[in-house]
């Protein structure tokens, strides 16, 4: 959210120019068209639009316009379906492409070069804007870019899931959103740059290498450490309890993130388990250990509360823990009800998770 009147006044002047389609690109324009940038989204009028305007779930109406995947990521937009084959369709581009400040695409380098989108002809023509450029790989690699094979292709897959006969993927497309903060960032110090000089950017992000930045902890673990992670579930390959699901006394399913020796050490008193063990699991390299064992020692302690209960004890000791909710249980709570964004696209209200968790 932004409360600051010399910001938003200034944000309200910027033209941001989507030619992208899918999640990465247009998640970044609905960052900036929140931001009270004004936004206009550029489809190929040809297919009908985005791709993702079809990708529908059983329960949408086949006649609507839009989806709610496409509704997730094109916020507050001004859309035109244009056909670039079309000379007056292609004299409305060049026009937008003038007056716009930001432009983002991921068209790959045969479909910019055909159309004179190219970045490198954008950025010597129009020098004082902001070029942002999304690729697969790298720009000269013909390969297209889809999150699952992302997924595959930089060790998430093999990494997610139960064990190595059921791996799984991110129920979201991560590899885009990763690639989208990219391109809000960089963007971001684009303006900056250009603020202090006048001169604009041409920036390059590829989904593979944004895949790669979101390894974090997992990269360090194989490059200092040799090791290959392997599907653990929700399990945490450095610290026990963490992702570590049981049951309580009612059957409610909750799931403790115990980071720290003295919150464990907090995690046993509250259980009222025996001192005498304690000693044996105190320090975390020996819990990732002999983590089997230690879950059913903590679970033998949780059968004996109810949720309610082990709340009540957790919280007074500032313990990280909570139940598994779906997302009819998620969007029950203010607070992610204040996150929905409503509108209306081409006919259908709609509604989405804002971009922002910040506010100025």
């Amino acid at each position: 959210m932004i409360n600051d009147l010399d910001l938003k006044e200034t944000l309200g002047q910027l033209k941001v120019l989507d030619i992208s389609s899918v999640l990465a690109g247009p998640l970044t324009g609905s960052f900036f068209a929140e931001l009270g940038c004004h936004v206009t989204k550029v489809e190929n009028k040809k297919i009908g639009g985005d791709p993702t305007r079809q990708w529908k779930l059983p329960e949408e109406s086949i006649d609507s316009l839009i989806s709610a995947y496409y509704a997730s990521a094109n916020y507050g937009k001004e859309v035109f379906l244009l056909d670039f084959n079309d000379a007056h369709d292609r004299q409305q581009l060049q026009m937008l492409i003038e007056n716009h400040d930001i432009i983002l695409s991921n068209f790959q380098k045969k479909v910019a070069e055909k159309y004179q989108l190219n970045p490198d002809y954008l950025h010597a023509n129009y020098p004082e804007k902001i070029i942002c450029q999304l690729s697969a790989y790298d720009y000269e690699d013909p390969r297209p870019g889809y999150d699952l094979v992302m997924q595959g292709e930089t060790g998430w897959l093999s990494m997610n899931g139960l064990d190595e006969e059921h791996i799984a993927k991110l129920p979201v497309a991560i590899i885009d959103i990763l690639a989208s903060h990219q391109m809000k960032e960089s963007i971001l110090l684009a303006l900056l740059k250009r603020n202090m000089t006048g001169n604009g950017s041409l920036i390059h992000v590829s989904l593979y290498r944004s895949a790669l930045t979101g390894l974090a902890n997992q990269a360090s673990n194989y490059l200092m450490a040799g090791h290959i992670p392997k599907p653990l579930g929700t399990l945490h390959p450095n610290i026990a309890p963490y992702g570590d699901v049981f049951m309580t006394k009612d059957k409610s399913m909750i799931l403790l993130a115990i980071g720290s020796d003295g919150q464990f050490k907090k995690l046993w008193e509250i259980l009222g388990l025996s001192q005498e063990q304690y000693a044996e699991y105190q320090y975390n390299t020996d819990r990732v250990i002999m983590r089997k064992k230690l879950v059913e020692i903590l679970q033998f302690g949780l059968n004996h509360l109810d949720v309610a209960t082990f709340a009540a004890l957790a919280d007074a000791h500032n313990l990280p823990w909570c139940t598994i909710k779906n997302l009819e249980q998620v969007f029950e709570s203010t607070d992610a009800q204040k996150c929905i964004l409503e509108s209306e696209m081409s006919g259908t209200q709609t509604k989405s998770v804002s971009q922002i968790a910040f506010e100025i």
